[in-house]
């Protein structure tokens, strides 16, 4: 019996957040990348991926002008060029500074349908709101927000 798991002990998971928060993030959008691929996305290294591709710190400008690298560059079948940003916050910490970041970065790339993906739960929740109120009165882009990768991915599968 000693060599049994109690019980009730949670078993950990596969995807445990250890480390830096930078570290975290890093392992976030690898798994994601991972997901990527088993619904079909290849990688690829043009500039403008086809159709079920995928780039991996696709360039655009931020909101002062200078160089950014977005998560992913992916064109889906129906939805198009997609700018994906993805972000894991697990504890607390500044992710909620950075949403006016995100948003107005975002609303610079040149593509028309921006996606914002989040892991975790470590933002405020007032933030977390704000971002949608933003996001939902864009009239120049369609954005997306996930505070899941399975939301996100759901709507990728989803047509």
């Amino acid at each position: 019996m000693d060599g049994q798991l109690p019980l009730f002990d949670e078993i950990p998971n596969k995807y445990e957040h250890t480390g830096s928060p930078q570290e975290s993030n890093r392992k976030f959008c690898t798994e994601l990348e991972e997901d990527l691929t088993s619904i079909g996305f290849t990688e690829c290294t043009d500039s403008q991926p086809q159709q079920q591709k995928y780039i991996k710190r696709a360039v655009y400008q931020d909101m002062y002008g200078s160089t950014r690298h977005s998560t992913f560059l992916i064109h889906h079948k129906t939805k198009g060029l997609l700018r994906i940003e993805a972000h894991r916050q697990v504890q607390s910490g500044s992710v909620d500074q950075k949403f006016p970041f995100f948003y107005e970065s975002l609303s610079n790339a040149p593509e028309r349908t921006v996606v914002i993906v989040f892991d975790g739960k470590g933002y405020k929740k007032e933030a977390y709101d704000w971002l949608l109120k933003q996001t939902k009165n864009h009239a120049d882009k369609i954005f997306k927000v996930f505070a899941s990768k399975e939301d996100f991915l759901n709507y990728l599968i989803n047509e």
